[in-house]
């Protein structure tokens, strides 16, 4: 699948991204239970794959 954004749409898209991945640490940090930690760590790192694969857009 290819997705064309524009260099606003991929810079507001970096910033969700990186609001969620901050949020979920945190998440991450606050959970005991194993098997729900594992899981946010694997959506942690899904984030992570799709955020290094949008180019680095600067503000306008």
């Amino acid at each position: 699948m290819e997705l064309a954004l524009t260099d606003k749409e991929a810079l507001l898209l970096k910033e969700i991204l990186d609001s969620d991945l901050s949020k979920l640490l945190m998440e991450i940090a606050n959970t005991d239970i194993r098997s729900m930690r594992e899981g946010l760590k694997e959506r942690e790192e899904a984030l992570r794959a799709i955020a290094a694969k949008l180019p680095v857009a600067k503000a306008a």
